[in-house]
């Protein structure tokens, strides 16, 4: 008997079958890895919160600052704060980085130059703010530890860590009088910052003026620690909503932040979700003050 073969057509059929399969199912694995990466950054977060309960535990109630401004080289942060109680390295770096940010986001720990960490950003505006101005005056030139019980009143509803951009970096153009942001760059790459200045709470202070909004959740912040404001000194900030000085929230995970809470729970919210507490549309501080209140900042 004569074996009959595959004709070419059949043959065709069969691959353009197999391609259309792949195509459908090549979406659905990577949003499946990506599904996964986004629970184990979760798990990250939950573990972080938990070293730095211990380490308020260890210390009457005071938080850790996000970084400490004095020598040594790298500088003390959160991270190296927390070591002692959670010291297994890979918490510290988020799995979902990409390869621009896995570049210019590693920051060395003080500890130990040789680990790195990274992707993970401190509340540390109403947490923790190590900065030492001496040019300031009280109460804003000196560092800020928060203290369960007293700034941090509602722990459900107070930003701990999330995933984090970094901040993008000034730079001053004296021949047009302009300041212009670079693309995002080291600055804040291990904080959080809130949409609105701390101006009554927390280091109080931090940002002279505030910026909101735009349609694309960008923030205009006027100025940073020590930025040229508006109209001072001839120079004016860039594109409105440009978020100048911030380091804004990471969404990495399919468009939403990972975000653990004081009090340990962790989820995945919209960007917009964590600088509106209330839902009116209106941005506040309501999950970064450690009140739970939308009217304080």
């Amino acid at each position: 008997m004569r074996r009959r073969a595959f004709t070419l057509i059949e043959l065709l059929t069969v691959i353009a079958i197999i391609g259309v399969l792949v195509a459908l199912l090549v979406p659905t694995v990577r949003q499946a890895l990506a599904l996964a990466r986004g629970g184990k950054s979760l798990s990250n977060l939950r573990q972080l919160a938990m070293g730095v309960e211990l380490y308020a535990t260890d210390n009457k109630g005071f938080l850790p600052a996000g970084a400490y401004p004095a020598p040594p080289t790298p500088r003390i942060r959160w991270t190296d704060a927390i070591w002692p109680y959670m010291s297994m390295r890979e918490m510290y770096l988020s799995p979902q980085l990409s390869g621009e940010e896995m570049q210019r986001m590693l920051t060395p720990f003080a500890h130990d130059p040789n680990m790195t960490c990274g992707g993970y950003g401190y509340n540390y505006q109403y947490l923790g703010n190590g900065r030492h101005v001496a040019t300031w005056s009280e109460p804003y030139n000196v560092p800020f530890h928060a203290r369960v019980g007293s700034a941090i009143q509602s722990p459900a509803n107070t930003l701990l860590i999330s995933d984090t951009e970094g901040a993008k970096a000034e730079q001053i153009d004296n021949a047009g009088g302009q300041t212009m942001a670079s693309p995002w760059s080291k600055n804040g790459v291990y904080t959080i910052d809130p949409p609105l200045a701390s101006k009554d709470l927390g280091s109080r202070g931090a940002r002279r003026a505030d910026g909101g909004p735009s349609s694309s959740r960008n923030y205009g912040y006027q100025g940073g620690a020590d930025g040229v404001l508006r109209g001072e000194g001839g120079a004016t900030r860039s594109t409105p909503g440009d978020p100048i000085c911030r380091a804004t929230p990471a969404a990495r995970n399919l468009g939403k932040v990972n975000a653990v809470w004081f009090d340990g729970h962790a989820e995945a919210r919209t960007p917009m979700s964590l600088d509106d507490f209330d839902g009116d549309g209106s941005v506040d501080n309501g999950f970064w003050n450690g009140l739970g209140r939308a009217d304080r900042c």
